[in-house]
């Protein structure tokens, strides 16, 4: 109902299984067995990795409403103003997360915190790689 666009909704929905990438991709470059803490980090990285999406995809569909032309310059616009608050949830997420990598502590949160940040941190690439993409203007064929 807040999109009101199929195109934009099923970009929300494919933000989280290629965040996932970026969790299993931290999982075997630190030669860890996947485990309950993996599982976890799908949870908050869903969240997080969709609500990122939703808050720029909303200030889009607001700019459009407010009479601004569809396109890449008013995605631009709307990613300005957004992508602050994003990063700093990001980034104080991850931060948050490493007194979990030091130290003794159980493999839950371990994997917890290896799976949430390395997750992040590939959804926020995916962030500045495709979500741009979708929002590109279609060329006329002559």
């Amino acid at each position: 109902i807040l999109l009101e666009s199929l195109r934009q909704a099923l970009v929300v929905v494919t933000i989280a299984p290629v965040s996932f990438i970026g969790c299993f991709l931290g999982f075997y470059f630190f030669g860890l067995q996947f485990n309950e803490g993996g599982l976890a980090a799908f949870i908050m990285m869903c969240g997080l990795s969709v609500n990122a999406i939703l808050y720029i995809i909303n200030d889009y569909n607001n700019r459009i409403k407010a009479g601004s032309p569809r396109g890449l310059q008013t995605y631009l616009r709307a990613w300005n103003a957004k992508i602050v608050p994003i990063l700093l949830t990001i980034v104080s997420t991850m931060l948050g997360f490493i007194p979990f990598l030091i130290g003794e502590v159980s493999d839950f949160w371990f994997s917890l915190a290896l799976g949430t940040m390395s997750g992040l941190g590939f959804s926020l690439l995916v962030l500045m790689v495709v979500l741009p993409v979708m929002f590109k203007e279609k060329v006329e064929k002559i």
